[in-house]
């Protein structure tokens, strides 16, 4: 008899431990990932497509209000300095639980399910996804697209050489990153060397996502591009909010998502 053997798959890390301050009053009395876009809220909609594609492993790193989101039932761990440390400290926080092959998703973003799957698919053992497309939705979204806008560059081996800086134009970006990723193998050594050789520094509470990834590209590592182009949302401020819920209500935003 032929023994076939269970597809392994990732741990997903999801953070969710910030006040969401630029969505206010929308977080005055839950946390952003519990606010609704259509009929279901950020992180459901997430949650969702991860079990979609059978990724079913899912921790959430809480803080602000964190028994709103103990209350889906999904494991949990608490930042209790949600109030002053930024996302590295949060993920910082789920340290024990980074082994073997780990998605890290923002919990303020959503994504399709060929989103998720782009990122499954590659074999690296550090992948980012970055929106190639992203440059329609940034003028959706914003007013200015600049003003949040940042650096990010893709060698020619499609590998990121520039990432979270700020630019003087649209035209020194190829991609927007997305706030998904994933560390295996090596890739998740390395993750965990640094943030151990970090942790004691002065930056390392106030430290953003991109100022590690950054750091580990400065180091010489190599961090493979997952491209995509539109397939996700990100709701980040008030404008963004309600310029999605309007797309939601009008059917706009299917040009994006």
């Amino acid at each position: 008899m032929e023994i076939v053997s269970k597809k392994k798959f990732p741990k997903v890390i999801i953070l969710a431990a910030g006040a969401g301050n630029r969505l206010r009053p929308y977080t005055n009395d839950q946390p952003k990932s519990m606010i609704k876009l259509g009929e279901q809220t950020l992180i459901g909609r997430q949650l969702h497509t991860l079990e979609l594609s059978g990724l079913t492993d899912i921790l959430i790193v809480t803080g602000y209000l964190k028994e709103k989101i103990e209350a889906l039932g999904y494991p949990t761990i608490e930042n209790p300095d949600w109030e002053t440390t930024n996302m590295v400290m949060t993920l910082w926080c789920a340290f024990d639980e980074l082994e073997e092959d780990i998605i890290i998703s923002y919990a303020d973003i959503i994504y399709q399910k060929n989103v998720l799957e782009a990122l499954l698919g590659g074999n690296d053992d550090i992948s980012i996804v970055v929106d190639r497309g992203f440059r329609k939705y940034w003028e959706f979204r914003f007013k200015n697209p600049l003003n949040d806008a940042e650096s990010l560059l893709i060698s020619s081996k499609g590998y990121l050489q520039s990432i979270g800086q700020k630019v003087a134009s649209l035209d020194e970006i190829d991609a927007q990153y997305i706030g998904l990723m994933r560390f295996k193998g090596e890739g998740l050594n390395i993750l965990k060397n640094y943030m151990t050789s970090i942790s004691k520094t002065d930056r390392f509470a106030k430290m953003y996502m991109t100022d590690l990834l950054q750091d580990i590209i400065n180091q010489g590592e190599h961090l493979k591009a997952i491209t995509i182009n539109h397939g996700w949302l990100e709701i980040d401020s008030v404008e963004d909010y309600e310029a999605a819920q309007k797309g939601f209500e009008d059917d706009s935003i299917k040009q994006f998502f």
